[in-house]
């Protein structure tokens, strides 16, 4: 079993987006911590994705579909389809992706 509290994951910065990845085998689950303003710009991915946030409100779209989400509200984003994200206020969330994306764990290696 591997456990840890996700504030001392190793971190590095997206735009204004705070990311910690935690991986297992085949699932991985990204904390990220963002500003009120920040943006996570339109971009799609072969990896399954759900969003799950845990505090603040943020503007989601997925395809052509915007919704607002705020605590506890979860959202599907198959895998390929565009999305995006605006915070409305500081938010934190949870990105769990399967299978594990290798490319957030080679940023996260990589940052100082």
């Amino acid at each position: 079993m591997h456990t840890t509290p996700t504030a001392a994951i190793k971190s590095f910065m997206i735009g204004a987006l705070t990311l910690r990845p935690f991986a297992g085998n085949e699932l991985m689950a990204v904390r990220i911590d963002a500003p009120k303003g920040a943006v996570a710009p339109a971009h799609s991915h072969p990896h399954e994705q759900m969003t799950l946030v845990v505090a603040g409100r943020l503007r989601f779209r997925v395809g052509d579909e915007w919704r607002e989400l705020g605590p506890l509200d979860i959202v599907h984003i198959p895998s390929g389809v565009e999305h995006e994200a605006v915070m409305e206020e500081d938010a934190t969330f949870f990105d769990i992706f399967h299978p594990v994306r290798a490319d957030l764990l080679q940023r996260q290696a990589a940052a100082e």
